[in-house]
């Protein structure tokens, strides 16, 4: 039984607007996908409360904005969301790595801030994240 249906930030409502998730999913070497993937495939059999910390992790200046953890071959990929807009659903809103302490790119938490309003407020800019 799944728990959560995964969704992904959309540039625009509709055939025009491009599917940031997937394109950045798209760029990931094989092994990040293949990881990504297994990880998202286990969160969506489990309640929320037993997500492990390990991969889901609360950002403290995030405005309810998590990041997905996960290493490949000293690469830390931080995939950043939020639980939303409508029960049972995760929102990815912009994939990141961590480099020195740091968000690649600099300005992806301010984004996924930005871009969680936006689908709050218009809920058409999010649609299913097919693995």
């Amino acid at each position: 039984m799944s728990f959560w249906v995964f969704k992904s930030y959309l540039t625009a409502v509709g055939e025009h607007g491009r599917d940031e998730i997937d394109d950045w999913y798209k760029t990931l070497p094989p092994q990040a996908q293949a990881k990504f993937r297994t990880i998202l495939e286990q969160l969506r059999d489990l309640p929320q409360h037993l997500w492990p910390p390990t991969w889901v992790k609360p950002l403290s200046q995030g405005q309810g904005v998590f990041e997905v953890r996960f290493k490949v071959r000293n690469v830390l990929y931080r995939p950043l969301g939020f639980f939303g807009p409508d029960r049972s659903e995760f929102t990815f809103l912009i994939g990141a790595r961590e480099q020195g302490d740091e968000f690649v790119p600099r300005n992806a938490l301010q984004t996924a801030v930005q871009r969680k309003d936006i689908v709050l407020g218009e809920r058409g800019r999010a649609h299913e994240f097919r693995l």
